[in-house]
């Protein structure tokens, strides 16, 4: 009987594990644990249609091909609930199954009440009632395609379904940590109005701002449009936005608690009007301290980001990857420019993963013109990149935590880019090999594991390590090279010893290479020039 007793007790404190959480480190970045080891999420997600058994039974090949860690996938609230308080979760079941048959970590997305400033998903009992179900007004007064965020009704019937969600998922999950991450909504906020003009939401735009508000921002008391002047729509409708989606996460996480997050249509383009350009009230660059107080159950606030120009992504990236908030790009373009970027998000801005969108069968995308059952060849450089990181992500969560992590990237005009890491400075420069035929592919993150050990992890770039200057040393020389990778264990697995020509010319090649580098400082030799005699 004793053993039995000792048997439940351990697998009750199994059962209650916590999956996934985020760590935030002394320098301020931060870490994401999986079953309490740091995790780096090489992610695919998929079209929005596509979480159906008939297209994934097509789709897991591609994956593989990908080299991805993680798949972010929908689940739609209009097919788990097609009938109030019944449930049905096949499709959800059929993706944890092939998730793990292929050694896959998900990321859930929940198109519940929100997505991408509409509310397309609910299910139809919700969107033909109206009446029940009210949805938003613009400022004629007529009704838009977007559930209003002051109802109490919409609210109750989207937590009753996300907490359902939750509950099956510790039912069929609760063990083996398959899911481990939950998207709250999808680029929420109401496009075709910057906010609730029904009568119930017009009573509480004309009443006082809340106090805990107006204290967050420094303002004197008074109404919205007293308070935030221009920005009184955007500041409500995020206000009211976020506290909707808080409800949510909150009855979801009381069922089953992973990671929650929830992810922005960025306002930083057109316009930049609300609810024209971009969704209003979602969590936008803006409307960041508001999110964060209002909806404390969500870990982090991302942004999805689908921008080529290096200056204008990392712009974005350091509104987001801030102290308080982690940073996790859900969502980027695909191509090499956004290859270089995953570098430059996980090497700049210590991002906890980068997931790449749009990876399906062909023939689901109408504008797909690649080769039937393969990848687009627009993925081939987002596929080295996985296939890379996937032998280093326990050492680049590692380097994140101490600030010991850098990336380059070749951009237009960008032959060179100079770094410093402790005591010596690293010249990495592009256009190697000559023979390449796509320029612009050179790319590395550099990080600093000792006083005079480096690692090396990238492609077509040639690098060089001399002291820093001012340091006492004139040189550094080469102890040893070694290619390898980092095993599941987190042990160093070395395939070769670079020497000779390998060493002389200090270029990753164009497949990527993983470099442990460990170096000696030459003293200085030469003091300046001689003394001149005039005598």
């Amino acid at each position: 009987m004793r053993y039995v007793c000792l048997f439940l007790l351990i697998t009750s404190r199994l059962a209650a594990q916590t999956v996934s959480r985020v760590v935030q480190n002394d320098n301020g970045t931060h870490t994401f644990e999986v079953d309490g080891k740091p995790f780096i999420a090489l992610a695919a997600q998929l079209w929005n249609s596509s979480d159906w058994p008939y297209i994934l039974d097509k789709e897991w090949p591609q994956l593989k091909e990908l080299h991805c860690n993680t798949l972010e996938a929908p689940v739609y609230w209009q097919n788990i609930e097609p009938e109030p308080g019944k449930f049905r979760f096949d499709e959800l079941d059929s993706l944890l199954e092939g998730a793990r048959r292929n050694d896959l970590r998900l990321v859930l997305l929940w198109f519940g009440s929100f997505k991408n400033g509409s509310s397309q998903y609910a299910p139809e009992w919700v969107l033909s009632n109206p009446a029940a179900y009210p949805r938003m007004r613009n400022a004629a007064g007529e009704e838009i395609q977007v559930l209003s965020t002051v109802s109490a009704a919409n609210r109750a019937a989207d937590k009753n379904a996300f907490a359902a969600l939750m509950r099956r998922l510790k039912e069929t999950d609760g063990r083996q940590h398959t899911v481990i991450l939950v998207q709250v909504e999808n680029e929420s906020g109401s496009l075709g109005t910057d906010r609730d003009y029904s009568p119930a939401a017009n009573a509480l735009f004309h009443q006082p701002v809340p106090a805990d508000l107006v204290q967050q921002h420094g303002h004197p008391a008074g109404t919205w449009d007293e308070v935030f002047g221009t920005q009184a729509a955007e500041t409500f409708s995020a206000y009211e936005l976020a506290s909707y989606v808080e409800e949510v996460a909150a009855a979801g996480r009381s069922q089953y608690d992973v990671t929650m997050y929830t992810n922005a249509w960025q306002r930083e383009y057109r316009f930049r009007r609300p609810g024209a350009d971009f969704p209003s009230g979602g969590p936008v660059s803006t409307m960041i301290p508001i999110w964060k107080r209002m909806a404390p159950s969500l870990a982090f606030l991302s942004p999805d980001l689908y921008e080529p120009s290096a200056y204008v992504f990392e712009d974005f990236c350091r509104q987001y990857a801030i102290r308080g908030n982690a940073f996790y790009l859900p969502e980027m373009g695909k191509g090499i420019e956004y290859a270089r970027e995953q570098f430059y998000a996980l090497g700049r801005f210590d991002a906890m993963g980068v997931g790449t969108y749009g990876v399906d069968p062909f023939g689901v995308d109408p504008t797909d013109q690649r080769v039937k059952d393969h990848l687009d060849l627009k993925f081939a450089s987002i596929a080295d990149n996985y296939r890379l990181l996937r032998g280093v992500t326990g050492e680049i969560a590692t380097l994140q935590a101490t600030g010991a992590l850098r990336a380059v990237g070749e951009e237009p005009g960008v032959r060179e880019q100079l770094l410093t890491l402790g005591d010596y400075d690293i010249l990495c420069s592009f256009g190697f090999p000559t023979y390449r035929t796509v320029s612009g592919t050179g790319r590395a993150l550099v990080g600093q594991l000792g006083p005079d050990e480096f690692l090396v992890a990238g492609f077509d770039t040639r690098f060089e390590f001399r002291p820093r200057y001012g340091s006492g040393f004139a040189s550094a020389e080469y102890l040893v090279i070694e290619e390898g990778y980092y095993d599941n264990q987190g042990a160093w697995v070395r395939k070769r010893i670079w020497n000779g020509d390998e060493a002389y010319h200090s270029t990753l090649t164009p497949d990527g290479a993983i470099l442990r580098i460990r170096l000696r400082r030459v003293a200085k030799a030469y003091s300046g020039p001689a003394k001149q005699n005039f005598e």
